[in-house]
């Protein structure tokens, strides 16, 4: 919309109807909301749901056995639930969004000026804004007096951005002075200006259309992934098991169906989505003591897998306040004096700028006690601000070759000049003053006062943040909106490699990934650049952390496999509510906290795959031997007990292993790219699940050559099973080998062994119990047996890890 096209006078409520019927409300996007059915059913696509799913409806309508059949679809329900109460929090940012857009506008119409809500604003309405209004849209300056806004929010900038009549609309959100942003704030001076954009069109409105879906982290990547094969393996052994019943002869249908109930069951870890989510419960309730707050429990592994953080420069390398740096005095002037004249804070409200000098001079005992005569406000033009006080005394601030153009020439001018480009170099932002005797606001011949240099104060913690990072693999790449040279200077000062520094208004063409990727520092950024950079990293194979406090972090936010609110003074709510973390000090070095124990979460994580999945593959390699090597058992293991071993046996120990200690340092223990289930990984989980197999099987195989009836024999199934499963359990904690050094400091492991040991030998001798299970009492062998399988499953399992497989120690 061309602002030149419409008379001062505003638009006619004719034309103000008609344009808001092409146009819309001037509101941002909602998502879109979905019916409780549909999230369910979005729920159910899962593989292992659906495996779940037949195998509880079978169990009932077919099979007839109710408890087994509730239990199942009972643990269908637990995950449906919280699949379903995770994705309504994520729509919860926009919302928040939209509570940002201001509710009231000043606007034109027809020659009069009128409050109207600010939903009913219309591209090409001319808009009146104020100090202390929030721009209900984009629009162009049309007229502006000492007009500046707050657009943090959007740039990451902590200065005010100034604003003037006829200035630029395009390039970087910080570089355009001609425009005005919706829901930004007016912080000084006044202005009139022309809407072009409202609702979705607007800079907010794109934010809210890129909050708009879920984007999975890496362990829910990884758990689908294994949910998938998990699937894919049940039904072709089903598949297999069901056309080599019927070729042989001699199995009853109901038998068939039977076993493939209990091969699904065998199938799906049951145990796994409730001891993972119990493991991140509780790491989530460790790391809130150290100030980090997880929104999403897989975010915590997320974060120990990260390889790359994208930190934002304000408010998490610095404080998001503006502090003097450094300054110039010339000898026998009144610096400080002369700053707190010529400044419009009170009470640390106000610009940036004049909120930090008056905060240095009342460091140096100076209030701003002088009675005011007349006053310039800062303009963008002139870039300067002139106050004459009693005496009378007139006080310039501004820009320096403004300020020392208007002082008289002489030595300390030349001095002045002279180090402006040294405190430049560093990325400081530098304002002259001078002062004269006299009323005239533009008078000349002024005596030089000093310089003074600003800089966003550096946070204490973050350079060794940034240390710990380096140290443990994770590479920190700072993102602003700032400037280039000030963005170089404050990576170096917190010990971040800046080279490359990339504009991301020259990132075009083919090569803008690649260059994204490259990057050490990306100034001068916009929302859509951050989420661009996002995505490189991820396509790049990167595991990314992205940091933010303001509105314009948060569709990088959302899209990062982990988002990091800092929530200090500048955080907003739409911030947090995109984040799947938020860090309530909004320090870098409390995300290095989060880090490490994500990464002990990680390896725990993974440790409890690797024995869940190797005692499910046992499972399975059980009940197809049972089928056809024992014909007259059917299955060695009923669908209840395999419940019994999945629900409550594997659940006790994977739990344990979920809030183990990790060995040594957990910043040591670096993330494998592949994931925490690789191609090797997956090969020795597989290794385990057959020597644990065999290890059944042969106690199987000896129980019924001593003539023992089908349940004596199951008994010792299950039996010898679970013990050699729970010394798996010491097996996949391992990093190297069972029982290095330490090994017994998991102490909740042991705890957790011995007890399902103990509650496993408990239903087998007491024969109420046991009959609920269909258990028997067993012979003196039969225990031996189980425990030497027991005995010998770790040192069959380092075997096979040794050689080739013990080179990453990293894996499983």
């Amino acid at each position: 919309m061309d602002a030149t096209t419409h008379a001062p006078g505003g638009l006619a409520d004719d034309e103000a109807a008609r344009l808001l019927a092409e146009h819309g409300r001037n509101e941002l996007p909602e998502p879109k909301r979905r019916s409780p059915l549909s999230r369910a059913a979005r729920q159910l696509a899962d593989p292992l749901s659906i495996l779940l799913l037949i195998a509880g409806l079978v169990t009932l309508a077919v099979l007839g056995e109710v408890p087994e059949g509730a239990a199942i679809l009972a643990i269908l329900l637990v995950n449906v639930v919280i699949g379903v109460s995770q994705e309504v929090k994520a729509e919860q940012a926009v919302r928040a969004l939209r509570t940002l857009t201001a509710p009231m506008a000043k606007v034109r119409r027809g020659g009069a000026v009128r409050r109207v809500g600010a939903a009913d604003v219309v591209p090409g309405d001319v808009i009146e804004v104020a100090a202390g209004d929030r721009v209900p849209a984009d629009a162009q300056v049309v007229e502006a007096s000492s007009l500046a806004a707050n657009e943090s929010m959007l740039t990451g900038e902590s200065r005010s951005a100034g604003k003037r009549a006829g200035g630029l609309l395009e390039g970087p959100l910080g570089d355009q002075d001609g425009a005005l942003f919706s829901g930004t704030m007016v912080v000084r001076g006044s202005g009139v200006a022309v809407v072009t954009s409202t609702g979705a069109g607007t800079q907010m409105g794109r934010i809210a259309s890129a909050l708009h879906g879920q984007v999975k982290g890496p362990l829910e990547i990884e758990l689908a992934r294994v949910s998938k094969r998990i699937g894919v393996l049940a039904v072709i052994a089903g598949v297999v098991m069901v056309v080599l019943g019927f070729t042989r002869g001699g199995i009853a249908p109901f038998d068939l169906v039977l076993a493939g109930v209990a091969l699904a069951i065998a199938a799906v870890p049951e145990s796994m989505a409730a001891a993972v989510t119990t493991a991140l419960a509780l790491g989530s309730q460790r790391m809130a003591r150290h100030g980090v707050i997880v929104r999403r429990l897989s975010a915590i592994q997320a974060l120990g897998a990260t390889t790359v953080i994208a930190s934002d420069k304000t408010g998490t390398l610095t404080t998001g306040r503006l502090a003097v740096a450094d300054q110039v005095i010339v000898p026998g002037a009144d610096l400080w004096r002369a700053a707190a004249r010529c400044n419009d804070a009170r009470d640390g409200l106000g610009d940036a700028v004049d909120v930090a000098l008056l905060a240095a001079a009342a460091r140096h005992e100076v209030r701003p006690d002088e009675r005011r005569v007349a006053t310039r406000p800062f303009d963008a033009d002139t870039r300067s601000m002139a106050v004459v006080t009693d005496g009378p005394v007139l006080t310039v601030k501004g820009a320096p070759e403004v300020v020392l153009a208007r002082c008289a020439p002489d030595e300390q001018v030349d001095l002045l000049a002279a180090a402006v480009p040294g405190l430049a170099a560093r990325g400081l932002r530098v304002l002259a003053l001078a002062e004269g005797d006299t009323g005239d606001l533009d008078a000349t011949g002024l005596r030089p006062v000093g310089l003074v240099a600003l800089s966003d104060e550096i946070r204490a913690s973050a350079r060794q943040a940034v240390a710990d990072s380096r140290a443990g693999g994770i590479r920190v790449i700072m993102v602003t909106g700032d400037h280039a040279d000030t963005a170089r200077a404050v990576a170096e000062q917190v010990g971040i490699e800046p080279d490359p520094v990339v504009t991301g208004s020259a990132l075009n063409g083919e090569d803008r990934p690649a260059r994204l990727r490259e990057a050490g520092v990306l100034a001068r950024v916009d929302p859509a650049t951050k989420l661009d950079l996002v995505r490189a990293l991820r396509e790049g194979g990167e595991v990314v952390a992205m940091t933010g406090d303001g509105v314009n972090d948060a569709p990088a936010l959302r899209h990062a496999d982990v988002g990091v609110a800092m929530a200090g003074e500048e955080g907003t709510d739409v911030a947090r509510e995109a984040a799947a973390v938020v860090v309530t000090n909004g320090e870098l070095g409390t995300i290095i906290t989060g880090v490490r124990e994500g990464r002990r979460l990680h390896h725990n994580v993974g440790s409890m795959l690797g024995y869940l999945l190797a005692g499910n593959l046992a499972e399975i390699f059980l009940v197809l031997v049972g089928l056809f090597a024992w014909p007259d058992l059917v299955i060695p293991l009923l669908p209840v007990q395999l419940l019994w071993i999945n629900l409550v046996l594997d659940g006790i120990p994977a739990i344990a292993l979920g809030i183990d200690r990790a060995p040594g340092d957990p910043m040591a223990i670096r993330p494998g790219r592949d994931g925490l289930l690789s191609r090797r990984v997956l090969a020795r989980i597989g290794v385990r699940s057959l020597i644990v197999g065999l290890l059944v099987v042969a106690a199987v195989e000896v129980a019924r050559r001593l003539g023992w009836d089908d349940t004596q024999v199951r008994t010792q199934a299950v039996l010898t099973l679970v013990f050699a499963r729970l010394t798996l359990a010491y097996v996949a904690r391992a990093r190297r080998w069972t029982f290095e050094r330490g090994w017994w400091r998991g102490r909740a492991v042991l705890i957790a062994v011995a007890g399902t040991a103990a509650l496993q030998a408990l239903v087998t001798l007491v024969p109420p119990l046991g009959a609920l299970l269909a258990l028997a009492p067993i012979p003196p062998l039969g225990w031996a047996m189980a425990l030497a399988a027991a005995v010998l499953t770790p040192p069959l399992c380092d075997l096979a890890r040794s050689g080739r497989w013990s080179r990453r120690t990293e894996d499983l």
